[in-house]
């Protein structure tokens, strides 16, 4: 009853931010006569360098990534924020029955509009296999097989007949995923050595896949090359290992429905930037629990505060870097425009690095990436808000963190759950009862570590560059890196265990000491970031050289 209660100001102010968005990030004032934002600012006085693009529209990293189909991101954004727009429409108005649905149809709206009917069918095809591996039926199972057959046929064969044997073609691609499903698949998911195996291997589908790419091209010279369809569906492959251990450890139905299914991995807030920040709604049990959990007004609002703070983000990022580096060079500290990437190139090519220029370019490349990143996940995050659920934000304060661990949960709070979920658990709950310390050390280290290194940015990079046998190694090469931030949240952590703690930021003479804690965190995050940037040609030690080059040791190459 209280979902029923529509407030038209909460609708307007919806509207009106979304409208901002609309002017500022595309071309739609164009289509209303209404000048260029950067025209705009000029005739109002204001020159703000670092913001506008080359089409006089601000600069903005909300992005459809990935896409070919219009004419340039402007464009993208514009069909992207309003579909959106349709989509709280629905979930605001719609009965509650209806707005789960009409989120799914609008997220299959939009990437049907941005990337076309094939990347949808395939994107579908991927999920509707994995349902019916997690979720087998005996009865009740034959629509869902034949949306797979027709959603098959659609993405990969389509092409391969004329009209009247393609209408054939879809009529045997449906017999012959019926025939496959009853026949092979559901007698396989009905033994109970198998169907934990298969279940493993449709959720571990994307790390096994980049694994066997890596190694093909490793042995044959040539790289797989992926439907952007498929793709799509791996990038959602912690959202899918959040979704299995809910499903082991009984929070999903046996028995739940297709709808609710697809409700966690197809919504509208997952359309943009579909590469950052995926770990956003986590699982079943995060999605199915934070819908309407509140007054949706209240939820709908928090969605428009959060809006505004991402479009301070996403308007203001690159000029406040550029400020920054301006000052920081001005005072005789070369900071190589933020990039510690640059940093470590120039060093490996023999350029002289002085200690102040190493930790002040650490430090800013971490704060660029920060603002860089809060622009787009309170973005997609306040899009789920205004779709009715009570999310989370990606990140809250990071730089109020007074220990690693701390600063790990608000630099990266939804990332940092499925690795807690999926490794430190595991670990924490297995090994070392005994002894405190060590379980919180070998859980620590198995997330923030090996689950980080292996499961998050392995597959990531290998999606980004390519299924080859050199970005795997690449990858791997950065195992320093983790190595030293799983050591540092586990001292953190293991410090902190037991001890009454003051409020850090209260106001009384220990707060010198919070500023102190708060850099000395911050810093070393940022420090251990020499060895995730190699560039072609560093090796170990070369990197192991200018992070002590940060403490005033300098060592001969």
């Amino acid at each position: 009853r209280c979902n029923d209660v529509h407030d038209w100001r909460v609708v307007l102010a919806v509207l009106a931010m979304l409208a901002l968005y609309l002017y500022l990030f595309t071309h739609a004032g164009d289509y209303l006569g209404m000048p260029r934002p950067e025209v705009l600012a000029h005739s109002l006085g204001f020159h703000i360098d670092h913001v506008f693009d080359s089409s006089r529209n601000v600069s903005s990293n909300v992005t459809i990534t990935l896409t070919q189909r219009w004419d340039s991101n402007d464009d993208e954004r514009m069909v992207f924020l309003l579909v959106l727009v349709a989509a709280f429409l629905s979930a605001y108005f719609l009965p509650l029955e209806y707005k789960q649905p009409s989120m799914i149809l609008w997220t299959g709206v939009a990437v049907w509009l941005l990337y076309g009917s094939h990347v949808m069918a395939a994107l579908l095809v991927a999920q509707l296999l994995v349902y019916l591996v997690l979720h087998p039926r005996r009865q009740g199972w034959f629509p869902t097989v034949a949306a797979l057959g027709l959603a098959f046929h659609w993405a990969f064969l389509r092409d391969l007949e004329p009209m009247p044997a393609a209408v054939a073609l879809a009529g045997a691609a449906v017999a012959g995923a019926a025939l496959l499903y009853r026949v092979v698949l559901l007698p396989l998911l009905q033994n109970e050595a198998v169907a934990p195996v298969l279940r493993t291997l449709a959720v571990q589908s994307a790390i096994i896949t980049v694994t066997a790419g890596a190694l093909t091209e490793a042995l044959t010279g040539s790289s797989w090359s992926l439907p952007l369809g498929i793709l799509l569906f791996f990038w959602q492959w912690e959202r899918l290992i959040l979704y299995h251990v809910d499903y082991k450890d009984g929070q999903v139905p046996k028995e739940l429905p297709l709808v609710r299914f697809l409700a966690v991995f197809w919504n509208p807030a997952l359309v943009p930037n579909w590469n950052w920040g995926v770990t956003i709604g986590q699982g079943y049990a995060y999605v199915h629990n934070n819908f309407l959990s509140e007054n949706k007004n209240v939820l709908v609002m928090d969605g428009v505060k959060l809006l505004g703070v991402a479009l301070l983000y996403l308007v203001f990022w690159n000029w406040g870097r550029h400020l920054v580096v301006d000052l920081f060079e001005g005072q005789g500290i070369h900071v190589f425009n933020a990039y510690t990437r640059e940093m470590v190139r120039y060093f490996v090519a023999g350029g002289e690095v002085s200690t102040p220029s190493v930790l002040a370019t650490t430090f800013l490349d971490l704060a660029r990436w920060t603002v860089l990143w809060a622009g787009v996940v309170h973005f997609k995050a306040a899009t789920w808000r205004i779709l009715g659920f009570r999310m989370d934000p990606y990140m809250d304060r990071p730089w109020l963190s007074t220990d690693l661990a701390t600063f790990w949960r608000r630099f990266t709070f939804h990332y940092r759950e499925f690795l807690v979920r999926a490794f430190y658990y595991p670990t924490f709950f297995r090994y070392f009862r005994e002894h405190p310390y060590l379980r919180i050390f070998a859980a620590t280290m198995a997330a923030a570590a090996f689950g980080n290194l292996v499961w998050g940015h392995m597959t990531e990079r290998l999606y980004y560059r390519g299924l080859e046998m050199e970005n795997l190694l690449y990858v791997l090469g950065t195992w320093p890196y983790f190595v030293l931030l799983g050591l540092g949240i586990a001292f953190s952590q293991i410090f902190l265990l037991g001890r009454k703690r003051r409020r850090p930021w209260s106001r009384d003479l220990w707060l010198p000491k919070d500023v102190l804690a708060a850099w000395l965190t911050l810093q070393y995050f940022a420090l251990i970031h020499i060895f995730a940037r190699p560039v072609p040609g560093s090796s170990l030690w070369d990197l192991f050289r200018l992070f002590v080059r940060a403490f005033g040791v300098e060592i001969p190459a």
